[in-house]
């Protein structure tokens, strides 16, 4: 039977003081991670509230600390910093948010633009279920089969 303890960095299942030590003890890392890693590391007061950004630093905190009471190999601890400079770069863009609440036409563009998409999703769907091509006529075949070899087609398991 799988183990279906959630990993550290999840949170939803954790009872209210073990929440609010987490949020405590995750905003001191990032702290430290933002005074040691200046000037790469640069965020703004509102991370917590951006879930992906929120959600990617409790990672980096989880691999972190993993890297620096598990890892046998530096090349670990290496990888970390090469990892948390690209996204340090990507963090970059909201160092400077104004934490606006969200513009009713931008919901409306993102309701356009998911619409679309279902569109785009729709046709895929259509154009991979169409009907094979037809088979080729007696005259359309091959002068010679017996001397062409078939090649080889694998199987793969459908990922669903």
């Amino acid at each position: 039977m799988a183990d279906s303890t959630p990993p550290p960095w999840v949170w939803t299942d954790l009872d209210p003081g073990k929440l609010e030590r987490s949020w405590r003890d995750l905003a001191d890392w990032v702290d430290w991670l933002e005074d040691a890693y200046a000037p790469w590391v640069l965020l703004p007061p509102c991370w917590p509230d951006h879930e992906g950004l929120r959600t990617e630093l409790r990672m980096y905190w989880y691999w972190h600390r993993w890297v620096q009471r598990k890892a046998v190999n530096p090349i670990d601890g290496v990888r970390w910093h090469q990892e948390l400079r690209r996204s340090a770069q990507a963090w970059r863009d909201l160092a400077n948010c104004r934490h606006d609440p969200p513009m009713p036409h931008r919901q409306q563009i993102r309701a356009g633009e998911r619409r679309r998409r279902d569109d785009y999703i729709a046709e895929a769907i259509r154009a991979e279920t169409q009907t094979a091509p037809p088979a080729l006529s007696a005259s359309q075949q091959p002068a010679s089969p017996q001397h062409q070899s078939s090649p080889q087609v694998q199987q793969f398991p459908d990922p669903r």
